[in-house]
């Protein structure tokens, strides 16, 4: 099961992103409090399939609305692979530390 535990202005990812899981963290992200800028770490993260991605663009997509800033942190090594085979790598963005 995964879950989203928020930490200020953190956002601790853990579990699958998985399709199963999907629905679960869409819900649970709505429910946290919007700030300007949310850092969304990825390293507890055990399992992605194609629709992490989807997850990820739509948090960026719901930030933009809130004219806040999302930046990722530890993205796992297999969601990477993903992202990089279908070109959006670079379109996900990272944080520097």
């Amino acid at each position: 099961m995964a879950q989203i535990t928020q930490d200020g202005s953190r956002w601790l990812v853990s579990g699958a992103m998985t399709v199963a899981q999907m629905n679960a963290l869409l819900a649970e992200s709505a429910a946290l409090a919007a700030t300007d800028q949310v850092e969304i770490d990825l390293k507890a993260v055990s399992d992605v399939d194609t629709t992490a991605i989807s997850l990820l663009f739509e948090w960026l997509r719901q930030a933009h609305t809130r004219k806040s800033k999302v930046v990722f942190s530890n993205l796992p090594q297999n969601l990477t692979s993903l992202a990089t085979l279908y070109g959006v790598l670079e379109l996900i963005p990272q944080s520097t530390h």
